[in-house]
C-alpha cells in the first residue's frame, strides 16, 4: 500500500511540475514590454529593445516611460552611439555589444548616432 501512495505522490508532483512549466498565463517571459507593431516599439513594460543593424535604428520610433530601461543591441561590425538630441543620454555601443540604458530626466525628442549622423530616430516618452 505504501508503494502505491508513493507512486501516486510522485506522479502528482511530476504532473504539477509539467503543468507549471507548460502553463501559458501569467506575466510570462522575456521581460520586454509593450511591443507595438510596425515601426514603433517599447512602451508599457520594464524594458524596451532597440537594435542597431545596417546603420539604422530598429524601431525608428521608440515608445518608453520615464525610468524604463532601453536595451540597445549593436549588430553592426562598427561602433555606434545611442545619443538623445538633448544630450541627456549618450552611450557608445561597440560591435556585437548590448548595453542597458535606464531613462531618467529624458523627454520626448530625437536620438541619433554621433558617429553616423544619418542614423536617427524618435523617442516618445509618455
Amino acid at each position: 500500500m505504501r508503494r502505491g501512495r508513493r507512486i501516486a505522490g510522485v506522479s502528482l508532483l511530476a504532473f504539477a511540475l509539467l503543468a507549471a512549466a507548460c502553463g501559458g498565463g501569467g506575466t510570462g517571459g522575456g521581460g520586454t514590454g509593450g511591443g507595438g507593431g510596425g515601426e514603433t516599439g517599447g512602451g508599457g513594460g520594464g524594458r524596451a529593445d532597440l537594435t542597431i543593424a545596417n546603420f539604422s535604428f530598429e524601431p525608428s520610433t521608440l515608445q518608453v516611460s520615464e525610468g524604463q530601461t532601453i536595451t540597445v543591441t549593436n549588430e553592426d561590425s562598427v561602433a555606434h552611439t545611442f545619443t538623445t538630441d538633448d544630450g541627456a543620454v549618450d552611450v557608445q555601443v561597440g560591435p556585437g555589444e548590448t548595453v542597458g540604458v535606464t531613462l531618467s530626466g529624458v523627454s520626448s525628442g530625437g536620438f541619433h548616432c554621433e558617429f553616423h549622423p544619418s542614423m536617427t530616430g524618435t523617442l516618445e516618452v509618455g
